[in-house]
């Protein structure tokens, strides 16, 4: 009987003139590595945000013990009529969490570009919890079960794994995203307690403008567990 082979985190980020254009997360045995590295080379070098002039790919062995297992947020969506009337819905779903200050964090949401990770953000205070907060804090070391080897980004796919692994973080209650594609008008808003809800549009086509909020609610003291939690425990997200 053959044992398994081992996995690896793979982690591909593309930049020009040090502004993030792209960037993917894989966990795969190695015989997939190379496949998955061309791949994403692809990716990089064509991307909707421009040619890169930098690409850094980064192969990591993981520990079996350490990978936990995670199933998909349920999916469910809401289609806008425009782009404020989607945001307006956003704000909405947000204030019927109990979250206050909708309006604030939504216009936060708007005003972020070019950012490589999201702004972790005190969901009462509003205050930056993001140790660098040109950088943000990045949920990293996640894939699917199934992973897929395309050059062509799966925007859905992709973001339901990161939004599953973030939304079990402790301390996070709520995730929200706008593409930074700006071929992709469709955003989300993500938590345990609603699952995933996708809402298109909120932006207009061809609006490089976009990011990520990963609300907390907690002591200030305990970030560095979320900030541990998305950065360094890798997850595999099953449908």
């Amino acid at each position: 009987m053959h044992e398994p082979e081992p996995l690896y985190s793979l982690k591909m980020r593309a930049s020009r003139q040090e502004r993030h254009i792209s960037g993917a997360e894989k966990i795969l045995p190695a015989s997939l590595l190379p496949s998955f590295l061309d791949a994403l080379l692809k990716r990089a070098m064509h991307h909707a945000n421009g040619e890169p002039d930098f690409i850094n790919f980064k192969v990591e062995k993981l520990a079996e013990e350490k990978i936990i297992h995670l199933k998909a947020l349920p999916v469910s969506s809401v289609i806008a009529e425009t782009p404020s009337d989607g945001l307006r819905k956003m704000r909405d779903i947000l204030e019927s969490m109990g979250i206050r200050r909708s309006a604030e964090i939504v216009q936060r949401l708007q005003s972020l570009r070019g950012m490589r990770g999201a702004m972790l953000l005190d969901a009462d205070s509003l205050e930056d919890y993001s140790p660098d907060q040109e950088r943000g804090v990045r949920a990293t070391r996640m894939d699917s079960d199934t992973p897929n080897c395309t050059a062509g980004k799966n925007h859905f796919a992709e973001a339901l794994v990161l939004a599953t692994k973030v939304a079990n973080a402790p301390g996070i209650i709520a995730e929200l995203c706008i593409s930074d594609d700006p071929d992709y008008v469709t955003g989300y808003i993500a938590a345990r307690s609603i699952g995933y809800v996708r809402i298109s549009p909120l932006k207009t086509h061809g609006n490089p403008a976009g990011g990520r909020i990963f609300l907390y609610r907690g002591r200030q003291q305990d970030v560095h567990k979320t900030i541990d939690f998305l950065e360094s425990v890798p997850a595999i997200i099953s449908a």
